[in-house]
């Protein structure tokens, strides 16, 4: 797995070498600002408010770009219909959470995870991957998931993009976020249970994107995932929390023209 970490940082700090290069041509430069509801630890019940930050960075003519969306970030350096670069994500921790059980359980501190995503594009279809490690040392577990998109921009200032997904989370992720053992289970009076890696979720989600002039628009998201296996079985989803989970949130976006 350090070799995992390793390769996934060097990928980023690489690829984030090449940002400066993209001012030698036109730049086309966004920024906005939301906020979302979520659940408040994954597979709990209990929902608050999060920030959405959001901002890219566009040059030339094939397609490149830096974005920062919510709690990722990522980079394209090489075509429009083909895409591949560095990727970066923000996994919040799980302290504070309003279920009483699960608040007795060992904190998880916040986790940073790194590496690469690929994405074709087919007309209006978009198909990627994304491959990421822990570099944070905070549960040494990678994650792989997988999306298939359709947009449908064809009504005037409108644009949808419907989106499937599932991810694979390996043995290192699930025992860290869903496995309950005498290392984490204190007195939280929740059953002992072994999590192994396998199909942690499958996700829809809605993107309405509405451009009311050449400036400005608004986004609004909505998604559902279904938490499956053993992350949908553990004590925290299954007696404590809820193995659907929502997310619903709104954004301003402000185009520097």
């Amino acid at each position: 797995m350090g070799k995992i970490k390793i390769l996934a940082a060097c990928c980023l700090a690489g690829g984030l070498m090449l940002v400066p290069n993209a001012f030698a041509s036109d730049v086309k430069t966004s920024i906005g600002l939301g906020v979302g509801m979520a659940p408040d630890y994954e597979g709990s019940e209990d929902y608050e408010a999060v920030p959405l930050p959001f901002a890219k960075v566009s040059w030339g003519d094939n397609g490149n770009y830096v974005l920062l969306d919510g709690n990722n970030m990522r980079a394209n350096f090489l075509s429009d219909r083909w895409q591949l670069g560095p990727l970066l994500q923000y996994r919040a921790e799980r302290h504070s959470v309003d279920n009483k059980r699960v608040k007795r359980l060992d904190d998880i501190d916040a986790a940073t995870e790194a590496g690469l995503f690929l994405l074709y594009k087919s007309g209006p279809w978009r198909f990627g991957v994304d491959a990421v490690a822990d570099i944070s040392d905070e549960h040494d577990g990678s994650l792989v998931t997988l999306r298939a998109a359709y947009v449908c921009d064809n009504i005037e200032n409108w644009k949808f993009t419907t989106t499937l997904s599932t991810t694979y989370a390996d043995d290192d992720y699930m025992e860290t976020y869903f496995q309950v053992d005498s290392k984490n289970v204190n007195d939280s009076g929740l059953s002992l249970y072994e999590a192994d890696g396998g199909i942690k979720d499958v996700g829809l989600s809605i993107l309405a994107d509405y451009s009311w002039n050449k400036s400005w628009s608004m986004v609004g998201i909505a998604s559902y995932t279904q938490l499956v296996d053993d992350a949908k079985n553990s004590p925290i989803v299954d007696d404590e929390g809820d193995e659907g989970q929502m997310f619903l949130g709104v954004m301003a976006i402000y185009h520097f023209n």
